[in-house]
């Protein structure tokens, strides 16, 4: 279980999640994706004072300081409950005779340091991520959402920290839907 630093910052093994405040630090930032180095460089913090978003740093504390590992960014979302229901019968708690919309925050962009990359750091956030919107939940979220790049590599790794398709109609677009939904998690949180 992370450990609460702050309201929206959690640590877990020595890895820091927060909100980013000094955008000044990711002018370095490079997972190797040139469309990802770019928005953590140039475009989120236009994003973020535009209020569609929030960056999300992930450090390393060393006793020299913090290293940054990875970025993550972040949107509120919501998906109808007809478009997850239509392909996914195992809804939990959900009543099927209602149409609502599910609460939801969508990872927009999220990138690891080429440096850190292959060494499961990914998925240990993605662990955290799933942690901190179970932890103190303000609003109510029940999915986490996400539209992958879609090649094998992406899908792979949402597939194996347990994201799902939303639906077979993007298999062949620059991105598919897909979504982790918390309520699997939220009896052992």
């Amino acid at each position: 279980m992370p450990q609460r630093v702050g309201r929206n910052s959690f640590e877990k093994d020595g890895f820091y999640l927060s909100k980013v405040y000094d955008y000044g630090l990711l002018k370095d930032f490079c997972c190797g994706d040139c469309d990802l180095d770019d928005y953590f460089r140039h475009d989120v913090l236009k994003y973020h004072e535009h209020l569609l978003s929030q960056a999300y740093m992930v450090e390393w504390a060393t006793g020299d300081g913090n290293i940054l590992v990875a970025l993550i960014d972040f949107s509120n979302d919501t998906v109808r409950s007809e478009k997850w229901r239509k392909n996914h019968k195992d809804v939990i708690g959900l009543p099927y005779d209602k149409s609502i919309s599910l609460p939801a925050v969508k990872i927009t962009r999220f990138g690891v340091q080429n440096n850190w990359q292959g060494l499961s750091i990914g998925t240990h956030i993605i662990n955290m991520v799933k942690e901190l919107f179970l932890t103190d939940n303000r609003t109510g979220c029940r999915l986490i959402t996400v539209d992958a790049y879609n090649t094998e590599n992406a899908l792979l790794f949402y597939e194996k920290n347990e994201f799902q398709f939303f639906n077979t109609k993007d298999k062949n677009k620059k991105t598919r839907s897909m979504f982790f939904d918390l309520k699997r998690l939220s009896a052992s949180v």
